[in-house]
């Protein structure tokens, strides 16, 4: 079944407590209204520090030798950084590669919204080790914003080739799928049934597709895209070698998909890789599929 429109609703939702209301007495009393953000970060540092220890994989750390209790990794140094400032209703979470790499292994940054509910903004999992590709910066050395200021087409080039994603600069941990699970451990502790995001990239709707999201927004577009990349469609015929980015065999796969429509390919059907939003239920799959028999 698609879902082209998904409304997530389970009756009556409990407003999310103020920053004042979070105690001890409060959890006695209602342990199903969900808390929001901004009330875990207005209470103590080591409250939060217990409460934000539940959003990472106990076994992730692990595998970079990170105490997933004091976050103190190798060389006795503190391995993961966590930004949750009072009166704010954004926590971010960053595991720190060894050695000082530049590129954290992970990142999660999550907000409250504006429907009592929580959006996951920013979820990087980065492999350390490995070649590196300066997407992130043009060749003045200017931010990119994952490419979608400004791009650095050369390095872009190279990371393609190598077989990533627009958007990445290292190869990724292949741990999306234990990262999400633990993320809904944590919304199901703070009694939450559902979370939002924004896909980056077509590469990365189909990645949460295959994760169980539903599109709020967008699931007319990708079946769109998934036509129009078929025989005798328009994007198929826009795959005209005239970029690197637009090969002609690249309708067959995500990545090469993704690339193209990095690349501005969209435009030829008046459209552009904006305003979709996706969701998904806590323990639930919506089994949404837009690119059938995929290879990614």
């Amino acid at each position: 079944m698609k879902f082209l429109n998904l409304r997530v609703s389970q009756g009556p939702v409990k407003a999310p407590p103020s920053p004042a209301e979070i105690s001890a007495g409060m959890l006695t009393h209602d342990a199903v209204g969900p808390i929001s953000l901004r009330s875990i970060n207005n209470l103590h540092e080591n409250i939060k520090r217990r409460v934000y220890r539940g959003l990472l994989p106990a076994s992730l750390l692990a595998d970079f030798n990170i105490d997933p209790i004091t976050y103190i990794g190798q060389n006795n140094s503190p391995s993961v950084e966590v930004t949750a400032l009072p009166d704010s209703g954004l926590a971010k979470i960053m595991v720190l590669a060894p050695d000082g790499a530049q590129d954290p292994i992970a990142t999660l940054e999550l907000s409250d919204n504006t429907f009592n509910s929580i959006d996951l903004n920013l979820m990087v999992l980065n492999q350390p080790d490995g070649s590196r590709f300066a997407t992130d910066v043009d060749l003045d050395g200017q931010p990119t914003i994952y490419g979608t200021v400004r791009r650095n087409l050369v390095e872009e080039q190279k990371a393609m080739e190598h077989g990533l994603a627009p958007g990445q600069i290292r190869s990724g941990l292949s741990a999306s799928k234990l990262v999400l699970n633990q993320l809904e451990t944590f919304l199901a502790m703070m009694g939450h049934r559902a979370y939002y995001l924004e896909p980056l990239t077509y590469a990365s709707a189909w990645v949460f597709e295959r994760r169980g999201f539903a599109y709020v927004r967008g699931h007319k577009l990708m079946d769109t895209i998934h036509v129009e990349f078929q025989p005798g469609g328009q994007l198929h015929a826009s795959l005209d070698v005239s970029t690197p980015f637009r090969q002609s065999d690249q309708w067959k796969t995500v990545r090469g998909r993704a690339w193209a429509i990095h690349d501005g390919i969209l435009d030829v059907l008046d459209e552009r890789w904006d305003n979709l939003r996706m969701v998904k239920q806590l323990g639930k799959s919506a089994d949404v599929v837009t690119f059938p028999e995929s290879v990614y």
